[in-house]
């Protein structure tokens, strides 16, 4: 009984030495974080203070003047004469770093201005109320040249990604930003946009055309983000709606550019209609195996198709669920230019029933056996085009009304983001495209090909037809294959 005090004393002597030496290593490893923090966050900053400690210490306070001048003047020297590589060596690289500086740390805050922050009474706190903000993290520049930063953001329980992208626009505005886009990655996770430069503002130029086909991703011009806009064709149809002067011409020509290599090689064919008498599509004939220039020529190409597309599924019964393109069974596209005109404006009722029909029969059964059907037109009322909901890829360019956005590009697209009746008329070719699956739409803009970008296209990848291989339905336009053949007469010339 008489060890048992000084027993206790040791303990607890030791126990205040060990919690000494614990709370001395923290406080050494909290200075050493923050040293390198401050180090990693301003690396400037710190350059200058310890330049200016050694300079202190070893007495050269003038030389570091010196060469403090001598930079600075060199500075002001390069920003002067050669004000582009100083914007992009120096004065964007401090600005990103500013920027995302400043939205990390101001992340709480910009919450709470923007209705994103959800306030919580703690009543074992005597009825504090707590603020709790959806958490950042992962923010990084995706695209340097086009200033796209993104950011992983995590809601808080009580909150959904829809209350997120509701508030995309004024989060966006808080944070300076061009536009700001949110895209659903989880349950309570979404990956945010924001665009400080805007890479559609510029025509974009014709992609280099693809020398092997890649009917999954077909390049067709650029994204907001500065990445390639890759349209999927294989196993799917595309409605591209626009007025007059969107740019529709851009996505089919993009389009046709981005397949030229499969057409030339035979693994492509493309039936085209053109019912304004061919104004539209001539001048790319000779990449078309038909061509028809009125509604009753392209009523019976239609229909031609959806003979085709049914004897083809039934070789493909039992065999095969998904088409690959061949020389013998190539992807065929059916391409309809004011679709408008073959269901709603034709006065022949009898013709117009017959093309509801035949695009009905495509549009439902075409994607497997490989019988894509790409349609364009203007109005997108449904007592124009009945079939709009079987298109799964949807292309809006720009349209006359707010409500037409959600006609086209489906319930709920124009909030979010989809501003289609917003797009300027100087901006021919921008547009929102929709894919079945994808809750968000991507506001793109495609290439823009004029009549001697289309001309050289159709001669250097008209298709060459060898004899072996023969066309995928027995009626084949005479007058493509003398435009082809002219293309390659003149190239040779």
């Amino acid at each position: 009984m008489t060890h048992q005090p000084s027993q206790q004393s040791t303990a607890t002597s030791d126990d205040w030495i060990a919690e000494l030496i614990v709370s001395l290593l923290s406080l050494v490893w909290w200075m050493v974080k923050t040293a390198v923090q401050l180090a990693w966050h301003f690396p400037l900053v710190t350059a200058v203070l310890v330049a200016a400690w050694w300079a202190y210490t070893s007495d050269h306070l003038l030389v570091l003047g010196i060469v403090v001048a001598i930079l600075v003047v060199a500075l002001v020297v390069w920003r002067l004469a050669w004000p582009g590589s100083f914007d992009r060596l120096v004065a964007q690289p401090a600005w990103r770093r500013r920027k995302r500086r400043a939205i990390r740390r101001n992340w709480p805050g910009l919450c709470e201005r923007v209705g994103l922050a959800l306030a919580v009474t703690d009543r074992r706190s005597g009825g504090q109320r707590q603020s709790w903000t959806p958490g950042l993290s992962r923010l990084r520049w995706a695209s340097r040249e086009h200033l796209v930063l993104t950011g992983r953001v995590h809601v808080v329980a009580g909150q959904t990604v829809d209350d997120l992208a509701s508030a995309a626009e004024t989060l966006g505005a808080a944070c300076g930003a061009w536009s700001c886009r949110v895209r659903k990655t989880g349950p309570r996770t979404a990956l945010v946009t924001w665009l400080y430069g805007d890479p559609l503002a510029q025509v974009v130029t014709p992609l280099p055309i693809p020398d092997v086909l890649h009917a999954a991703a077909v390049p067709v011009g650029l994204r907001e983000d500065g990445q390639p806009w890759l349209l999927r064709l294989a196993a799917t149809h595309v409605l591209i709606v626009g007025v007059t002067g969107a740019g529709k011409g851009s996505v089919v020509w993009s389009l046709l550019g981005g397949i030229a290599g499969g057409i030339r090689d035979g693994l492509v064919q493309v039936w085209a209609v053109d019912g304004k008498a061919g104004m539209e599509l001539q001048p790319g004939r000779a990449l078309f195996t038909r061509f028809a220039t009125t509604v009753e020529d392209g009523v019976q190409l239609l229909e031609d198709a959806a003979v085709l597309m049914t004897e083809r599924a039934a070789r493909m019964a039992g065999t095969s669920r998904r088409h690959e393109p061949s020389t013998r069974e190539p992807l065929l596209v059916v391409l309809v230019d004011e679709v408008a005109l073959l269901t709603a404006y034709t006065p022949d009722r009898k013709l117009r029933d017959r093309a509801e029909k035949a695009l009905a029969a495509i549009a439902t059964q075409g994607r497997a056996p490989g019988v894509v059907l790409v349609a364009a037109l203007q109005d997108p009322r449904k007592e124009v085009l009945g079939l709009r909901n079987l298109f799964p890829t949807k292309v809006a360019m720009r349209l006359d009304e707010k409500s037409q956005v959600d006609m086209v590009l489906g319930e709920g697209a124009r909030e979010s983001g989809a501003l289609c009746h917003q797009i300027p008329d100087t901006s021919p070719g921008v547009a929102y495209v929709k894919v079945d699956g994808v809750r968000e739409p991507v506001r793109v803009r495609a290439a823009y090909y004029n009549d001697q970008a289309i001309g050289e296209l159709a001669c250097a990848y008209a298709p060459s037809r060898p004899p072996e291989s023969r066309p995928v339905f027995s009626v084949v336009d005479n007058d493509a294959h003398d435009d082809a053949n002219t293309c390659g007469e003149e190239g040779a010339a």
